[in-house]
């Protein structure tokens, strides 16, 4: 992912790994090869039309805000009577009141229509707090979720243990897709064992007995380990 800091200059930028303990629980257990973590990209603010969230500091909010504020006020004054207009009003009457758009629902066919906007408080937005003095590893972890994301991992003894980052609700296909798109093609089933389970086996053989397998539309959990089977 890629993710806008907003108000916190003293947040470090460029690629940063999210940090799971569950991987290094793993690691002990499992003995891989190498560890990989999932990891995402920190963009300044001013780059905040690129990414794909946003890690915004309380008070800074309201940048998010003027900025979608002078697009949509910009678009109106080009636009006719009718229901792209009212749709416009109603965007800019959410933005007064001093919201981020996300916090606003909308239909699905709205959300299309919000695309041609290039809007960015549309964007999912994780507020921090500097009173709270949290560090850095935990406004990372606790944003990754906040958007909307899980991850699985994949791995054995010799081989690489690996954490991969998909959306909530996705599926043992989408999974397999993430991992490889052949993969994905030739998915017969998914060979699933929890986290929890791996860690209370005491090693992932010893874990087998805890294997399920699942189809396609098997909805993935957070901490899941998966092997497709092709």
């Amino acid at each position: 992912m890629k993710i806008a800091v907003v108000g916190l200059p003293e947040f470090p930028l460029g690629k940063k790994n999210l940090v799971d303990g569950r991987l290094d629980t793993l690691e002990g257990l499992i003995k891989p090869s190498k560890t990989t973590y999932i990891t995402n990209e920190y963009l300044d603010g001013q780059r905040v039309k690129d990414a794909d969230g946003i890690i915004c500091e309380k008070e800074a909010k309201l940048d998010l805000v003027i900025q979608d504020l002078e697009v949509v006020e910009n678009r109106l004054g080009r636009l006719e009577a009718g229901e792209e207009k009212d749709f416009s009003l109603r965007l800019k009457e959410i933005l007064e009141k001093n919201k981020c758009l996300i916090e606003e629902s909308f239909s699905e066919e709205e959300k299309k229509t919000l695309l041609n906007y290039n809007l960015v408080s549309i964007k999912p937005v994780f507020f921090v707090d500097k009173n709270e003095n949290k560090g850095v590893q935990d406004i990372i972890f606790e944003s990754y979720y906040a958007f909307g994301m899980i991850c699985f991992i994949t791995g054995a003894k010799d081989k690489e243990l690996k954490a991969w980052p998909i959306k909530k609700g996705a599926s043992a296909y989408e999974a397999a897709g993430a991992i490889h798109s052949a993969i994905q093609q030739k998915f017969i089933k998914a060979e699933i064992i929890s986290y929890d389970d791996v860690v209370k086996a005491g090693g992932l053989t010893q874990a087998k007995q805890y294997m399920r397998l699942e189809g396609k539309d098997y909805l993935m959990q957070d901490g899941d380990l998966l092997n497709v089977r092709t």
